[in-house]
């Protein structure tokens, strides 16, 4: 039997934004990544092109990453489009400038993904004072406040248990 009691207690975050090249996308085109049903593919003018992200309406339907443009129904209320790497990349480095000077140092962080990042706040219980999952809600709600894009965050005592939990959640979670 393990003695937990001897294993680093750390306090991280990890942070997922959901549909996140779909949702920059509705938004870019001012639709709500909520309501809309919409596809990023690889290449619209190619029948197999891939699916790279898809809002959660699409998700509805059975089309998800993965899934190839000739899956996709043939439908008037879908809309499909080319990804924009350069705004997404920008969009991203905008989230984590939020994070790093709103809440957390450089030191503690570490962007995962283009849309993922994790980050520790072991010791900034006193700067926040807000407990670990209301100060994740406020962190979410500046996310999507300054962004329009809902995100799921897991908290645990290490970068593994975090992830878990944020998985899970996002999947029982819309």
């Amino acid at each position: 039997m393990y003695d937990y009691s001897t294993f680093p207690d750390d306090l991280v975050y990890f942070v997922d934004m959901k549909s996140f090249f779909a949702s920059v996308s509705c938004i870019l085109m001012g639709l709500d990544p909520l309501k809309v049903k919409m596809a990023v593919v690889g290449d619209t003018n190619r029948d197999g092109s891939v699916v790279l992200a898809a809002t959660p309406e699409m998700k509805k339907l059975g089309i998800k990453t993965g899934n190839r443009l000739f899956e996709i129904p043939k439908q008037k209320d879908i809309y499909i489009v080319n990804p924009s790497m350069s705004l997404y990349v920008n969009i991203s480095n905008k989230i984590t400038e939020l994070m790093l000077t709103k809440y957390v140092a450089h030191i503690d962080f570490m962007q995962y993904s283009i849309d993922e990042f994790a980050f520790s706040m072991k010791g900034y219980e006193k700067l926040h004072k807000l407990s670990p999952l209301d100060l994740a809600l406020k962190i979410q709600q500046d996310i999507y406040d300054h962004f329009g894009i809902s995100s799921s965050i897991g908290i645990g005592s290490n970068l593994l248990l975090a992830k878990m939990c944020m998985d899970i959640d996002s999947k029982k979670h819309p």
